[in-house]
This record gives structure tokens, C-alpha cells and sequence, in this order.
């Protein structure tokens, strides 16, 4: 029998790009699809535009649509999380409760006190639905693609019995970075014209390979080399950041690289909530600036998702939908690897460490290298972390599950720990006025605290 894989947060764009890699890879055809959204109107247009693209190119897809997910996890077998609780308001409430407290983030999502506001309002829905998957599918996958993402994994690794994988296509955008700075960015002519698929924005040409290791949002490149020749390349890349244009977004993270030595990944906005060297002057000297919250693309309302349904009036539109996306962002490649059957590597997955870093704790949650297949991600040891960045990951590691357990148990007494604990908060006083401006804002939500 074929698997059921379910969408949870369905009305997300991120399942635009889940439909156009769904239908291009034969691994899924005659699989059952299971579309989960709480508003009905909004459903019903992901609906027609999921079964357009199917009938066009004959995938054989059973499409479902639910706004009970607990209908939707009958016989499921993965299940993907594009949950995001108003994210608009909340995400810019984050920006305004540190910035009141005299702190100032630049991407204020998923560490920091804005890591643990945001955690408050996402772990507890992402519990009550791995408590629906441990009753309903037991033996299901949770492929997670959810932001805060280390904290709602730690909360689901330690509370919970689902199988969980996390993935972040934060390695994509350096890799581009670092093509970009070795000259290296332009696809070889025998791979355009092997891969007819159209490459849009966040999509490596794919000649380095790179090896990173470390923690969501803040991991550090140990190798990069170029893939044809399989030569060293990190002594060009210390030598470049000092001689070239450093691409938008990097300027930070080149200054890393010459400070502690090793290049840093995803990008400024994340690496910079990380490193607490911060202050107004470094801001100003590498363009730091707060993420624009405004142009985030992750929601569609239903007018949005029914011009996009509307636009695909025949098999050739189907078709051109379908190949205007990258196959760059991996996160349908997860199940797909695990129903091959075949071992597939991937360049970063979230799990548990499990002394695969050996030089960090091993209950904490890590992203690096793995084999992907039928029983799950199996990690590949990159060894220890340098000696000049693994404090970084080893304090925000166990920041994370502090946090995770603070925001499944609604424990005031471990918040408060996880913000005294976190470098860019300067004394008791300020921890403890962000916490409360934190609870009565949370008040409107459903949390556990």
C-alpha cells in the first residue's frame, strides 16, 4: 500500500513548494495527500489546486482535505508541520517586547526571549498534535519544517513518543553565499541540460560540496571543497573574504570567519542573535538590521491560494507550475528518501546528538550531515566542534531544552532560568520584565503556562 502523507498548516505558501516537488518525482505517485487546514474557504482552493496538478500529470494521487487533523492522521505514515500562530502579529510582538527591555535582535524567532516567546504560543500545539499522532498513527513520522524548530524538537524528543526529523534549508543559502564569494556560482552547461527543471531563488549551482556542523541557525562550515576536483577550497574562501565584494546578508559572517576562524551558517540575521559581541557599532558596520517582518512570505489567505488555483487551466500550465521550482529546498526529499528505501545523504538534519558532536552534550538537539532512509535519519559524526566555537553551540544547545521544557510544562521558574542564562540579557531585573511582558502578552494564546 502507497503512503498517506499529511500536511498540518496546509494554508502555508511553503505547501506551494511542497506541491510543485510533489509532483515531479515518481516516488509519490498513487500516495494518498492530506491537506489540513482550519478554515474551509482557504482548504477548498488547495484543494482544486492540488487536484489540477495531479489530473495534469497523472500522478494518481489521492487528495484529501480536513480542518479536524485527527481525521486527516487516519493510517497516515508522514506527517509535515507548516504551523505558524499568527505569525505576523506575534512575530513583530517579539521584535517589540526585546526592544522594550533594551534588546535587539535582528531575526527574533527562534533563540533568545524572542526563541522562548515564540516557543510559548508553537510547542504546545505541536504537542497536542504528536499527542494525536501517538494515538491515531503511532508509527507515523514527524518531518518537521516549523519554526522555532530546535525548541519544538527538544519539547517533542523529551515529551513525547513520535519519531521526529527536523530540517532547515539553512545550508542552501550559504552554499549560494559561498559560490557566490569563490566565483563559483554559474551551473555547469551538462547539468542545465540534464535538469530541465527551472531554478528559481534559494538554489545552489551545486559545485562545492560543504560539510557544517552545530545547532540550528548557528552552525559552522568544518569543510568545503569544489565538487568536481574535490580540491580544499577553505584557504581560498579566508583569503577571498579578505580581497572580495562579501555578498549581502554575509558581511557578519565573514567577520566570524576572521575572528573565531570558521565560516558560520545560515546568515547574519541568525548568526548574529547567537554571538553575543553585538552592540549598535558592529550593527551599523555590517548592515545588521532587523528582519523585515513585513515581507515575509510564509501565509496565503484564500483570494491568494484561488488566483493560484485559477491559474491552471491546462495540462501546459500544470506543467510550467510544477517546473517553476527549485528542487532545492529538501524537505520533501525526507519522505522521499524513506520510501525509496535507499540510503540518501543529506546535508544537514536536526536529531538528537547523541554523542555524534562529541564535544557537546549528547541530550541536546543537533543539525549535521545523515543518512536518510527506510528507519530514519542516521547522523554523520563531523567530530568534535573547534575549540573557538562550540561554547556558542554548547550554551544555546542547553538554552533550547530549558526552553522546551519550559514551553511544554509551562513552568515560569524554567523560562525565567532560560532568559537569565542567555548572554544578551544583562542582569536579573531585565529577565525578569521581559518574562512578564512575555505572559501578559501570551495571555491572548493558547499556552501552558
Amino acid at each position: 500500500m502507497k503512503p498517506k502523507i499529511v500536511i498540518i498548516g496546509s494554508g502555508s505558501q511553503f505547501t506551494e513548494f511542497f506541491l510543485q516537488e510533489y509532483f515531479k518525482f515518481e516516488e509519490f505517485k498513487g500516495t494518498t495527500l492530506s491537506l489540513v487546514d482550519r478554515k474551509q474557504g482557504r482548504l477548498d482552493q488547495e484543494i482544486r489546486l492540488a487536484r489540477s496538478l495531479n489530473d495534469a500529470v497523472g500522478w494518481e494521487v489521492e487528495i484529501e482535505g480536513n480542518t479536524d487533523r485527527k481525521k486527516a492522521l487516519q493510517n497516515a505514515d508522514y506527517v509535515y508541520c507548516f504551523v505558524a500562530v499568527n505569525h505576523m502579529e506575534t512575530w513583530k510582538k517579539e521584535f517589540e517586547i526585546a526592544n522594550k527591555n533594551g534588546i535587539y535582535p535582528f531575526e527574533a524567532y527562534t533563540v533568545g526571549a524572542p526563541g522562548l516567546g515564540m516557543s510559548m504560543r508553537h510547542v504546545p500545539v505541536m504537542l497536542d498534535i504528536c499527542k494525536d499522532m501517538e494515538d491515531i498513527c503511532p508509527d507515523a513520522w514527524l518531518l518537521l519544517d516549523n519554526n522555532p524548530l530546535a525548541k519544538i524538537m527538544a519539547a517533542v524528543m523529551k515529551h513525547t513518543n513520535v519519531k521526529c526529523i527536523g530540517y532547515c534549508n539553512g545550508h542552501e543559502l550559504l552554499q549560494m553565499a559561498l559560490e557566490q564569494l569563490l566565483d563559483m556560482d554559474e551551473r555547469d552547461v551538462s547539468e542545465r541540460a540534464a535538469d530541465p527543471v527551472e531554478r528559481e531563488f534559494m538554489v545552489p549551482a551545486g559545485n562545492i560540496d560543504i560539510t557544517l556542523s552545530g545547532i540550528n541557525h548557528c552552525q559552522f562550515l568544518l569543510d568545503i571543497r569544489d565538487s568536481k576536483t574535490g580540491d580544499d577550497l577553505y584557504g581560498q574562501l579566508r583569503k577571498n573574504i579578505e580581497t572580495k565584494e562579501i555578498p549581502a546578508g554575509y558581511k557578519f559572517s565573514a567577520e566570524v570567519c576572521r575572528l573565531l576562524g570558521w565560516f558560520p551558517s545560515p546568515a547574519d540575521n541568525h548568526i548574529a542573535d547567537y554571538i553575543w559581541c553585538i552592540d549598535k557599532n558592529i550593527s551599523e558596520d555590517y548592515d545588521l538590521a532587523p528582519y523585515p517582518v513585513d515581507q515575509w512570505f510564509g501565509g496565503r489567505d484564500e483570494k491568494q491560494w484561488a488566483k493560484i488555483a485559477d491559474s491552471i487551466d491546462s495540462k501546459k500550465d500544470a506543467q510550467n507550475f510544477i517546473s517553476k521550482r527549485r528542487v532545492g529546498w529538501l524537505n520533501v526529499q525526507l519522505a522521499r528518501a524513506m520510501m525509496k528505501g535507499v540510503p540518501t545523504y543529506f546535508p544537514a538534519i536536526n536529531l538528537l546528538n547523541n554523542g555524534c558532536i562529541p564535544n557537546l552534550d549528547p541530550d541536546i538537539i543537533v543539525e549535521v550531515p545523515a543518512v536518510l532512509g527506510p528507519g530514519g535519519a542516521k547522523a554523520v559524526s563531523t567530530g568534535e566542534l573547534p575549540a573557538e566555537v562550540q561554547p556558542i553551540c554548547a550554551l544555546h544547545g542547553k538554552i533550547t531544552n530549558i526552553v522546551g521544557d519550559a514551553a511544554a510544562l509551562g513552568s515560569k521558574e524554567l523560562a525565567l532560568q532560560a532568559l537569565i542564562l542567555d548572554p544578551f540579557i544583562p542582569d536579573l531585573k531585565t529577565a525578569k520584565n521581559i518574562l512578564e511582558d512575555m505572559l501578559d502578552y501570551n495571555k491572548n494564546y493558547y499556552t501552558r503556562f
